[in-house]
């Protein structure tokens, strides 16, 4: 009898060291990637070509009779040119920006010269503004068979609240700048990289167990068009935001309507008034109180980014309903729930925001508020 316990136990053990393997094969060892490409800014804002790494091409090189017979302008054919010198072979997105001058729009926001606070930013191109929330609920998470009882029933949060001049001051970053499967980095380590402002996590692009797990487009370019099960929050050029459902999804209408960024995480979190969700596109897990990251859209140039912490005494996380509630409060038209858990993460210039639970995780991806390419 103890022989077939200790055969059963050693069968089970081989069994999961094999799954283990596949997994780590499959999903944390970093495979063949793709180089990708960032619309990083200069310190000064004011040298694009150079920021974006891109010494051959510069945003004063015109694009040609084609998109001059496309009817885009000046500035579209600029950034048009730079995706079509950097996109490594892969398709992009069509260039399409809002009429509506974003800095004499939101002229209040922007100050000169900058001018920076441990909470606040703003710059001639940037306005962020960091805002502590905490609250109690009087509801408890029971899930987990009662694992998460132990958080009680505090929730605290951090919003950034933004306003940007230029489309490309909202930017987006893989790991190591390299799209592809196993591919992880700090996110302070990232920003640092990019120059940014703030930084948040983002939907952890590559950690889908489906096989058909999205559409990523980053910066304009896309990097997979696949099918999906969930929704996808999808941010323009011209600055508007919208998120499709599974049978909505079209790669080429993502191109003509120029996609400038999507997320495949989900789920959404306001109906098409901006009113908060009662139901929701996901799986049991994530209804779960959790720690959160979300982005946000009131209209174009003005967004925002919430991280709820989360697993410990002072803020247990949030269900989506809670979320959901919180940013019809603020007024939003549309928001989107991104990676969450230990991925959950802030920084403010090199300062973390937000309050997690553990050490920083090394992330996949992040969101990015930037000097632009102005």
């Amino acid at each position: 009898m103890k022989r077939k316990i200790l055969a059963l136990v050693m069968d089970l053990a081989v069994a999961a060291a094999l799954l283990g393997g596949i997994y780590g094969v499959n999903y944390m060892i970093p495979q063949k990637g793709v180089a990708a490409q960032t619309l990083q800014a200069s310190a000064s804002g004011n040298e694009p070509a150079e920021a974006a790494g891109n010494t051959g091409n510069s945003l004063d090189t015109a694009s040609g009779e084609q998109n001059n017979a496309a009817g885009q302008s000046s500035r579209e054919q600029q950034l048009q040119a730079l995706l079509d010198g950097n996109r490594n072979g892969l398709p992009a997105t069509k260039v399409s920006l809002d009429s509506t001058d974003w800095r004499q729009k939101f002229a209040g926001k922007f100050t000169d010269q900058v001018v920076s606070t441990d909470t606040s930013y703003t710059s001639p191109n940037v306005s962020v503004q960091l805002t502590y929330g905490s609250y109690q609920t009087n509801r408890l998470d029971r899930s987990e068979k009662g694992g998460h009882e132990k958080y009680g029933t505090n929730v605290s949060y951090v919003l950034a609240d933004i306003y940007v001049a230029d489309i490309t001051c909202l930017q987006t970053c893989f790991a190591q700048n390299t799209y592809g499967v196993g591919y992880s980095e700090k996110l302070s380590d990232m920003s640092a990289r990019m120059k940014s402002v703030l930084a948040v996590n983002g939907d952890s692009y590559s950690n889908s167990m489906h096989k058909n797990n999205g559409t990523i487009i980053r910066n304009g370019i896309i990097y997979r068009a696949k099918p999906t099960d969930m929704e996808t929050c999808v941010l323009n050029w011209d600055g508007t935001m919208k998120i499709y459902s599974p049978q909505e999804l079209n790669t080429q209408t993502l191109i003509d309507s120029g996609a400038y960024q999507s997320w495949v995480f989900g789920p959404s979190l306001l109906d098409e008034n901006g009113k908060a969700r009662t139901s929701f596109l996901t799986w049991d897990y994530i209804m779960e109180s959790h720690p959160r990251t979300a982005i946000g859209y009131f209209e174009p140039g003005h967004y925002c980014l919430l991280v709820v912490d989360g697993r410990q005494k002072s803020s247990r996380g949030m269900f989506p309903d809670e979320m959901a509630a919180l940013f019809e409060q603020l007024g939003c038209r549309a928001a989107y729930n991104l990676d969450g858990g230990h991925c959950s993460f802030m920084t403010m210039q090199d300062q973390v925001a937000n309050h997690p639970y553990k050490p920083e995780h090394e992330v996949q991806d992040g969101i990015f508020i930037t000097e632009g390419l102005i």
